[in-house]
């Protein structure tokens, strides 16, 4: 058809539109007024690739991201309405109508809680002995949202258990990301046959979710009848079980008895919600919990629409508080720079800051981004350092031996700003020790980062960790 155009009007025409696309994307970052991850790299990749870079940026920048988080806003306040205010749902005074009512913090919803019963589990395999143990004995309902459900003998293990619990009589609630569990739909069939609730986080073909893609819900969550909840870093699969295969695999998860049961519960109640527009209101999903246990602690829940920017905001505030030291372990650090100057300012100002990375990274080129951040941090007196084998997939920040944080949330952009994510804060000795005792157990068997070893490495090396920090915001 287009014929008649000579091929130097063609390619002329070809390059107008090519930079009226470049000034249109170029606006569109810039007139971001949330700062989802730095617009450099999106800058760069538009102004070179714009055929690429921006459609991309319609799925994974910042433009979708408020589209999504308003959505969410949306549905999470009509969960809110249909909860009775006495189980944490709108008062009976709040004025009528669909517009959201803006909270201050995940704080005002979900506040400090005392009498909890807090398990810290540093291996998979501790995790799923007690998980089993906990849903063989469910009478009422189970609850599980997962990032990652593998298709291997631990993903079959857990689905033949709840299918086994459905039978029962149990209802069984499953939410997975479509991204993270891409072949969960096909490995659940014989859960939903069997008549468990199967459904998928923002499926990948879906034309409602197909452009909020980069959107992932990243919480690890069971809820068994109201009255025990997991959550922290474990997915389902061989590899979390700790020895499986070539590599060791160590990760951190809680498990939790008493007042953040409840809270916890109601945070996958409006993922459901959010999905599915069924509303979990009835008080058997929120039973009230003996406050007997020792343990101070509430969950922080975070992502877009939903507390954005609350883990972000929560560690960078504990960090910046710190009096004495600071324990970090993170398998993804791919920070801002808000992050990284108040872990390099604390070390400054004589605060002993250590953080633990894995020494085999599963995912390559964020290990290169991490790469790059650590010159920074070394020069400030940061120490890092490698895990003595395998990948550490923990996540955690604990501060003075007073406060400590675990969940799903990692120190990079994504977990900060574009993911759904769930992390615990702790309060008090118990859990608070364990977790100290468990990163003092890594440190025996790992290698700390020296600054002259880091300088010393090859100019190819260095510049490809540049690359990957310049693309950091689309990883």
């Amino acid at each position: 058809m287009w014929e008649w155009l000579g091929s130097g009007l063609r390619t002329e025409l070809y390059a107008i539109v090519g930079h009226v696309l470049t000034g249109v994307f170029i606006l569109l970052i810039l007139s971001s007024r949330e700062e989802t991850q730095s617009p450099f790299g999106w800058l760069l990749a538009v102004v070179f690739i714009p055929w690429v870079a921006g459609p991309a940026y319609l799925i994974f920048g910042g433009y979708r991201v408020r589209r999504v988080a308003s959505l969410r806003l949306l549905r999470d306040w009509q969960f809110t309405l249909a909860l009775p205010a006495k189980l944490g749902g709108a008062p009976e005074k709040a004025p009528s109508g669909p517009e959201p009512v803006f909270r201050k913090s995940a704080l005002d919803d979900y506040p400090n809680a005392t009498g909890n019963n807090v398990d810290v589990f540093g291996h998979g395999e501790e995790k799923y002995a007690r998980l089993e143990e906990d849903i063989r004995g469910a009478e009422d309902h189970i609850h599980l949202a997962y990032y990652l459900w593998a298709n291997d003998r631990t993903g079959m293990w857990l689905r033949d258990l709840l299918t086994e619990k459905v039978r029962e009589g149990v209802e069984v609630r499953v939410l997975y990301d479509a991204w993270g569990a891409t072949t969960a739909g096909w490995l659940l069939r014989p859960l939903r046959k069997a008549g468990g609730r199967v459904r998928a986080f923002a499926p990948l073909l879906s034309p409602s979710t197909v452009l909020g893609a980069n959107l992932r819900n990243h919480r690890k969550i069971v809820v068994v009848d109201g009255r025990v909840a997991y959550t922290g870093g474990i997915n389902i699969g061989n590899d979390y079980r700790g020895r499986e295969g070539p590599r060791l695999w160590k990760d951190l998860h809680l498990r939790i008895e008493g007042p953040v049961t409840r809270q916890i519960a109601t945070i996958f109640a409006k993922d459901w919600h959010y999905v599915v527009g069924e509303a979990l209101v009835d008080e058997r999903f929120y039973p009230r919990m003996p406050a007997d246990g020792p343990s101070v602690a509430r969950a922080l829940p975070s992502g877009p629409g939903q507390y954005w920017r609350a883990f972000h905001e929560t560690v960078f505030n504990a960090i910046t508080s710190a009096q004495d030291w600071v324990q970090v372990v993170t398998p993804y650090y791919v920070p801002d720079q808000s992050v990284q100057m108040a872990l390099a300012s604390a070390a400054r100002r004589g605060v002993r800051v250590r953080m633990l990375v894995p020494r085999h990274n599963n995912h390559p080129m964020v290990a290169l981004a991490s790469n790059a951040f650590y010159e920074e941090l070394l020069k400030a007196g940061v120490e890092i350092y490698r895990s003595g084998q395998g990948m550490v997939h923990g996540k955690q920040v604990t501060v003075d031996g007073r406060w400590a944080t675990v969940g799903s949330a990692n120190l990079d952009a994504r977990s900060f700003y574009l993911n759904y994510e769930l992390n615990v804060i702790l309060k008090d000795q118990g859990p608070i020790n364990r977790l100290s005792t468990l990163f003092e157990e890594e440190l025996h068997s790992a290698s700390p980062i020296t600054l002259d070893d880091y300088q010393q490495r090859s100019a190819l090396r260095s510049g490809l960790e540049g690359l990957a920090r310049t693309l950091s915001p689309m990883l």
